[in-house]
């Protein structure tokens, strides 16, 4: 067996070898996608856990409560990634500045009940405002 014989059944080996390893691959890329199929379909349902919008909010309004002349976001930032570290500062200052341009009121967790607030922007400060029945209908 000549030296080019040997290359070429080398290189026969390590393509059979190759489509194995790609076969198997889709094989485990398609259990995979099967098992998230899975787990979105029997995990928590989104309405469960509250939006990354109204848990920024509920802190807001938390800290609203104890400085009544407004809330900068620097606090907001601190005070929330103690809750979850998860969330990066820009995305809480990006949240924070979308809510006050929105135009229906934010739901948010207050005691056992759901209230809906608006976030207004007084220079640096965010302020929450109480929203009543009536108006929030309205919109």
């Amino acid at each position: 067996m000549g030296y080019r014989e040997q290359l070429r059944q080398a290189r026969e080996i390590l393509q059979s070898e190759i489509a194995e390893l790609q076969r198997k691959l889709e094989a485990k890329e398609q259990d995979l996608r099967k098992l998230d199929s899975l787990l979105k379909e029997s995990g928590s349902p989104r309405g469960s856990r509250p939006s990354l919008t109204s848990q920024i909010v509920e802190t807001l309004y938390i800290l609203a409560q104890e400085n009544p002349d407004g809330v900068p976001a620097r606090a907001v930032v601190q005070k929330f990634t103690q809750i979850r570290d998860d969330v990066n500062e820009s995305t809480i200052r990006s949240t924070l500045y979308q809510v006050t341009r929105k135009m229906r009121p934010t739901e948010i967790m207050v005691g056992d009940g759901v209230e809906k607030v608006r976030v207004v922007k007084n220079g640096p400060l965010y302020d929450v405002q109480l929203v009543a029945e009536e108006s929030a209908e309205l919109l």
